[in-house]
């Protein structure tokens, strides 16, 4: 059966450790250049709604694994346009391809895919639903920085939270660690959700306090989302949190800030250079973890 990445609640404690230790194997290749692991097999992207990191870091995880990229990147130019269903296009690139990976806008596209393309598929976001493995180099970044389910670490997540699928799938993911304290901090409007939410251990808060910033061991950043919200609301919050270096000075030394990128002007470019700033990192880290569930997909490692 092909071995797919749907969903952040197909893994656990012992899965996740497992990825990232096949992820710090990765990061050895990527050292060394490239390697022919995937030689002959081919990876499809299909990325129906627009992407810089995933969809690159997707296609260099491949290319450093030795294998070789397909790609559809806009919907306006592909079949879906004359009427053709989604299981008829997953069959047709199922049928060209070895894995896949696949960005919409349609919660369940990715797992409509999986079931009838016939290879293993990776989801690479799907609409406000979830996006597990921007989840899964989350968890991996910080992982790097804390030992996770050793000691308490409170994570706050800021911004637009409603369709933030990268919080939902990080939110998911961490939830498999003990002793991790939740923050929500966004305004009601676009608050987290009430299936990503335990109101027995984790905290909302509508705007962003000096008690978030001084007590967060992780601040996760998120962009203000124009595409998912409506345009009354973008209006009110573009502009409702915004990190710069008055702000992150007040986290603690140690702690770090998170984004999943693109920024808008939620973060200053003047914050990049302080010790907290990780985001650039976490994108990197999007190519190991990647390349390890592109392997695993394909039942190389």
């Amino acid at each position: 059966m092909p071995q797919h990445c749907i969903t952040a609640s197909q893994f656990d404690r012992k899965s996740l450790l497992e990825l990232f230790s096949q992820a710090r194997a990765m990061e050895k290749i990527i050292a060394q250049g490239a390697s022919d692991l995937a030689k002959g097999k081919i990876l499809a992207t299909l990325f129906y709604e627009p992407s810089t990191r995933t969809r690159l870091s997707f296609e260099t995880a491949m290319l450093r694994l030795g294998g070789s990229i397909i790609s559809e990147t806009d919907v306006n130019f592909s079949s879906q346009t004359k009427g053709e269903v989604l299981s008829d296009t997953a069959r047709i690139v199922g049928g060209y391809s070895d894995i896949i990976a696949i960005r919409s806008k349609t919660p369940g596209d990715a797992q409509i895919v999986a079931d009838y393309s016939g290879v293993p598929v990776i989801n690479g976001g799907d609409g406000s639903a979830e996006h597990p493995t921007q989840g899964l180099l989350d968890v991996y970044t910080i992982s790097k920085h804390f030992e996770l389910g050793q000691k308490p670490l409170t994570v706050s997540f800021v911004g637009e939270l409603v369709c933030a699928r990268t919080v939902h799938s990080c939110s998911k993911l961490l939830r498999n660690f003990d002793h991790i304290k939740f923050n929500f901090v966004a305004p009601e409007a676009l608050q987290i959700p009430d299936e990503y939410f335990d109101p027995s251990k984790d905290q909302k808060y509508f705007d962003l306090n000096d008690e978030v910033l001084e007590t967060s061991d992780v601040i996760y950043d998120t962009r203000i989302q124009q595409e998912r919200i409506s345009p009354e609301l973008y209006e009110k919050y573009k502009t409702a949190f915004h990190f710069d270096v008055p702000t992150v000075s007040k986290m603690k030394p140690e702690a770090i800030l998170m984004h999943p990128l693109p920024r808008v002007n939620e973060i200053a470019q003047e914050v990049d250079a302080l010790p907290q700033a990780q985001y650039f990192e976490q994108a990197q880290n999007g190519v190991p973890i990647r390349m390890a569930l592109i392997a695993r997909g394909l039942g190389l490692i």
